[in-house]
């Protein structure tokens, strides 16, 4: 059987998971938290692993098969479902979201979840191996302050983060303002999926839509909270919602 790994509550992760488990293709998820992922994902990637702005040559997921290895969300999307992939125009949405959405959810994320004491604790414990969680009691303000500085998690990154998915999310707003159910017509693609997986952070799906158990919203600073609210109230975040309720299944 192929073996994910994964950062579990990673919405790259989630992406792939949505599409394998769509696609209904068979695989182990091995979990690792920040940190504790990278030799395993190293192992995993066999060299095929690639950095750039946002990621490094251990990013997860990696979707291990055998003596090969697909490293990338979209390439393991791509890999699950090839005909998501429809048009030029699912392909560049694709590129656009990967590049200028996730990364800056991730960061609205991070911002709330290490700024509030004991979530990302909590989110280790709901999703991670025991040895891991409680390694992570230990090595969390080690662990805290390079995620904090590798991915920008400030008060000014965060406000330049808001910028940035309020404009994407404007985008989808507008692009949908026709009526159309999808954001390139009438059929799921590609570019739906990773947009509703990688706007996730930002609108917190439950556990029954989403590969991961991430925080209840009442854990959040009224800030938090506020954010969370706003999001999932414009128009974007119902599509995105509406794309979990209607295309995400489980495993």
């Amino acid at each position: 059987m192929s073996e994910l790994i994964t950062i579990p509550f990673s919405h790259y992760c989630e992406k792939a998971r949505w599409a394998l488990d769509r696609a209904g293709v068979e695989y182990e998820e091995r979990r690792y938290l920040p940190g504790f992922h990278v030799r395993p994902a190293r192992r995993a990637a066999r060299g095929r692993g690639r950095a750039d702005a946002h990621s490094s040559a251990a990013s997860t997921p990696i979707l291990v098969m055998g003596a090969d290895s697909i490293c990338g969300s979209s390439a393991i999307v791509r890999h699950a479902e090839p005909a998501l992939f429809s048009s030029p125009e699912v392909e560049a949405l694709v590129e656009r979201y990967d590049d200028a959405l996730g990364p800056h959810t991730r960061r609205i994320a991070y911002w709330f979840i290490l700024g509030q004491r004991g979530l990302f604790q909590r989110l280790a414990d709901d999703n991670a191996p025991r040895a891991q969680a409680w390694a992570l009691r230990l090595a969390l303000p080690l662990l805290g302050s390079r995620l904090r500085a590798r991915l920008k998690v400030d008060r000014p990154g965060f406000e330049r983060s808001v910028v940035r998915v309020d404009a994407i999310a404007d985008e989808v707003a507008a692009q949908l303002a026709d009526g159309r159910p999808y954001l390139t017509g009438d059929t799921f693609t590609a570019a739906d999926l990773t947009f509703a997986a990688l706007f996730s952070p930002v609108i917190l799906p439950g556990p029954d839509r989403y590969g991961a158990t991430l925080p209840p919203l009442e854990l959040f600073s009224d800030e938090g909270r506020a954010t969370v609210e706003r999001y999932r109230a414009h128009p974007a975040g119902q599509f995105a919602a509406r794309m979990f309720d209607a295309h995400r299944r489980g495993p």
